[in-house]
């Protein structure tokens, strides 16, 4: 019996209604991006937190939750002096999110000689896609590396020579040394064009396959002590896996624009999967149709494995490379708008990229933090007596790159450094029942002198007589090694104490706008006088 052949796409696409529909909305991501560019204002604290690795010591690099491609990428980009503006630092991160568009345009040429449109329609033109992934993290650039991998996967198969292989390895390679979840995505590549290999009796390719795969695992052996401690990794952020919560950071990122789009999704994977069983028994058969259907399966089981495996509270943007994985496969097997049915299928993708516009236009006017607003005021208003309070700590590293003020300032508990977000330190400050006293005697200290206490975060209202009691070191019986005890115990101290002793407590601004987004959206107040009460 003679092997099948790989199913070979036409000679040249067709630069017809679909191919305009894609250029089109091609422009639209792009003018998005570069709205996103123009409204999402000053870095969060994870950001900052990258590009203050980026400009420290080259050995601390390591020390972001990213292997070392974005990093080193970050630190050749703040060589040129591009990382002291908020507008050239986030240049590079919507660079990097557009980079996800090219990849979507140069698989679907590779796979089915056509435009991209269900990846534009589906991810390409989804707000939360762009806002997460040309943020300044390595996130935008994982996941085009990712949907670049499965092409140049399905490249080799189709060309299998030692340029494709080089290049498949290479992607896999890169992959991988962005993301650690990359890692099981290559995998499930690896097996979906294993699969293919198998079918065809090719087992040269299948080994050249996994020698590609292989060389990506070997990539990741210095991180070896990093991966195996990561369920024990930063410990005072640990909790137990919920599949309740990833799911619905999954339904809020693929949700967009309309929730039903879940279920869409949800239809389109099942199409796919359906049409790879379906190519094993077909003749001729469907090869493409068998690759995207393993490695979407295989992908997103082995993804969730890893969540669960990980055991960090999860984010909806820790699922944007599988999202652009998806949709590579989704371009490669779903039906393109022809026959019969082509003015239904072409309508129903241009109103999807319709709709997902108009709703991207409001959902992207959003501002990554306050913070940075506050912290310019104090710079401005403050005296040198005054006192600044920043609360939680973690918020302590995006106003230490805002704040040129002449006053000291502090965050709650008190740390040493405020580049980077320092779990080991916070550890240690976990188990000092004595962690707040230091700042309770500066406050004190600035209102009987008369100075003012500006504080960034929240001010709670404890109603005990009593102050707080410190929390024992942990672990706690119910909660672990978590933080979020610790820090609510913290807050409420110094709540407590303000209340209690200071004469004018003013809210300058709740914190209430719409407009910045929850991860970092705080309150600012203003407290001075003192009372003995």
């Amino acid at each position: 019996m003679t092997n099948a052949p790989v199913t070979q796409p036409s000679a040249r696409p067709q630069r017809d209604a679909d191919f305009w529909l894609a250029v089109t909305a091609t422009v639209v991501v792009l003018a998005l991006h570069l709205y996103f560019l123009n409204i999402a204002g000053a870095l969060w604290r994870d950001e900052v937190n990258s590009v203050n690795l980026a400009q420290g010591d080259f050995k601390n690099l390591t020390h972001d939750s990213f292997p070392v491609l974005f990093p080193l990428l970050l630190r050749g980009w703040n060589s040129l002096g591009l990382c002291h503006a908020d507008l050239a630092a986030r240049s590079l991160g919507v660079l990097l999110g557009l980079m996800l568009t090219v990849v979507f345009w140069c698989a679907a040429r590779w796979t089915r000689r056509a435009p991209p449109l269900w990846s534009l329609a589906l991810v390409g033109l989804n707000s939360w896609v762009i806002y997460y992934s040309a943020s300044l993290r390595a996130y935008g650039l994982g996941s085009a590396m990712i949907a670049l991998c499965a092409a140049l996967a399905w490249r080799f198969l189709q060309s299998p020579d030692k340029k494709s292989w080089l290049l498949f390895t290479a992607g896999a390679v890169l992959s991988v040394q962005t993301l650690y979840q990359n890692s099981v995505l290559v995998a499930a590549i690896c097996a979906g064009a294993c699969a293919v290999a198998l079918c065809q009796k090719n087992f040269k390719q299948v080994t050249a396959i996994f020698l590609g795969g292989l060389m990506a695992a070997i990539s990741l052996l210095p991180y070896f002590s990093n991966i195996v401690g990561m369920p024990q990794g930063a410990a005072p952020l640990r909790m137990d896996f919920d599949w309740r919560i990833a799911l619905s950071h999954l339904d809020m990122l693929i949700g967009f624009p309309l929730a039903q789009f879940f279920w869409l999704w949800v239809g389109l994977a099942g199409l796919i999967l359906f049409r790879a069983v379906a190519a094993v028994f077909s003749k001729p058969r469907n090869d493409l149709a068998l690759f995207a259907g393993v490695t979407l399966l295989t992908g997103a089981a082995a993804f969730w494995i890893f969540l669960r495996y990980a055991n960090f509270p999860v984010q909806p943007w820790y699922f944007l490379p599988l999202v652009a994985l998806a949709a590579v496969c989704f371009d490669a097997v779903l039906p393109r708008p022809a026959g019969k049915f082509r003015a239904a299928l072409f309508g129903g993708l241009a109103a999807a990229m319709v709709i997902a516009t108009m709703f991207s236009v409001r959902l992207l006017d959003y501002r990554f933090t306050n913070v940075d607003l506050f912290a310019k005021k104090i710079s401005a208003q403050a005296a040198a007596n005054d006192l600044a309070i920043v609360t939680p700590w973690q918020i302590g590293i995006t106003f230490a790159r805002y704040f040129h003020g002449a006053c000291e300032w502090t965050t709650i508990p008190p740390m040493a450094d405020h580049t980077a977000h320092r779990f080991d330190l916070i550890q240690l400050t976990m188990a000092d029942t004595n962690a707040m006293q230091s700042v309770l005697e500066k406050v004190s200290a600035t209102l009987r002198a008369g100075g003012a206490l500006w504080v960034v975060g929240e001010i709670n209202e404890v109603k005990e007589t009593n102050p707080p009691v410190s929390l024992p070191p942990p672990p706690l019986r119910a909660s672990g090694w978590n933080e979020t005890p610790y820090r609510i115990t913290w807050n409420n101290q110094f709540g407590w104490f303000v209340r209690r002793h200071a004469t004018n407590i003013a809210c300058l601004d709740k914190g209430f706008a719409e407009d910045v987004n929850l991860n970092e959206r705080v309150s600012f107040w203003k407290v001075t006088g003192w009372t003995e009460k």
